[in-house]
């Protein structure tokens, strides 16, 4: 990846200077288990998924920062919260794997997550939040401040990579090879197929000919400019459609994710840790949050279009709907282990 520590800056930059982007990169980090939480006793990962503390933190940052003072108070308090989300992460961590009803609690956490996007996507009027880089271009804090600010909220974005990460000794007690469903599927396949970068929806709109411009360029290289004229129209259209179906398939291999994972069988602690150490990946973090990023700025930007647009509408639907399908998935799970 280059210059990780850079990247990394780069990537906190883009969440935490675009409000419009701050709830769509909650989502990412709740799809890969990256979330927010409050430390308390006996935490299991329920208790720490959904939370909005990144976001209130941004929020902070815009209303309480009036000048270098106020700017380290605050990014005092952010790590202190930080410390706390470590922590709560670690123990959520070692208490193992959650239940099939507290993953109905996750996924119904994730539905309301997505309901509420939806409805901020329908209001004209979008949230403000003041950046750290917008204080730092105004003068109210100095470049090395909004540095810093920019430091603790990394490490709130990235509270259950670290504490994962300093679980090692506890994963080595893993016992190995994960157990395997009776289907012959295992959670090493499930990780290898969930991770391989080639199924990234970032991935495969990048490489795709009738999105990345190859077939229009095949196009300009094959024919003449007056038959490329009678295409004007089509070539875009084909292009956008294809993107729009894209995200439909990336919607179902969500749903396909959660009903491969709930048939497979229970996991000690320490073999829950050895999963989540490799889900943690940062690499495979980040093309997830590039992933539902991108997904934002395709559906979420009408531009500057007043009508309604139905494909675009329709693939947000379904791209919404998917949280609804896989909380049934676990749902589903539940009533059988009741009997019901």
């Amino acid at each position: 990846m280059g210059n990780a520590a850079t990247e990394e800056i780069d990537f906190s930059r883009t969440v935490a200077n675009h409000p419009f982007m701050v709830k769509l990169f909650c989502m990412a980090l709740l799809a890969g288990f990256l979330c927010c939480g409050s430390a308390r006793s006996g935490v299991r990962m329920v208790d720490v998924v959904g939370d909005e503390t990144f976001t209130r933190a941004l929020e902070t940052i815009g209303s309480q920062v009036k000048d270098s003072s106020s700017c380290k108070k605050v990014v005092k308090e952010l790590n202190r919260e930080a410390d706390r989300m470590e922590k709560a992460w670690r123990e959520a961590f070692m208490s193992g794997p959650p239940t099939t009803q507290e993953w109905c609690r996750v996924a119904d956490v994730d539905v309301q997550l997505f309901r509420k996007m939806a409805e901020s996507r329908k209001r004209e009027k979008k949230e403000e939040i003041v950046s750290l880089s917008e204080l730092e271009d105004d003068g109210v804090i100095t470049h090395e401040e909004a540095e810093e600010g920019f430091s603790a909220l990394r490490r709130m974005m990235w509270a259950s990579k670290t504490a994962i990460d300093s679980l090692d000794d506890f994963i080595a007690q893993a016992e190995l090879p994960l157990p395997s469903s009776p289907e012959g599927d295992s959670y090493e396949k499930l990780l290898a197929w969930k991770l391989n970068p080639e199924s990234s929806l970032s991935y495969k709109i990048d490489h795709d000919p009738l999105v990345n411009g190859s077939l229009e360029e095949t196009l300009q290289r094959c024919w003449s400019g007056e038959v490329l004229g009678l295409l004007t129209d089509t070539v875009p259209r084909i292009s956008r459609e294809r993107r729009f179906l894209l995200i439909r398939c990336y919607a179902d291999r969500q749903v396909e994710m959660a009903e491969r994972f709930s048939r497979l069988p229970a996991l000690t602690p320490e073999q829950w840790c050895w999963f989540q150490k490799r889900e943690h990946d940062r690499e495979a973090l980040e093309r997830s949050a590039a992933d539902l990023l991108t997904i934002a700025l395709l559906l979420w930007n009408k531009g500057e279009r007043e009508e309604s647009d139905p494909l675009m509408e329709e693939t947000f639907r379904y791209w919404v709907s998917a949280s609804e399908r896989v909380a049934e998935v676990w749902r589903k799970k539940l009533r059988k282990e009741e009997g019901r």
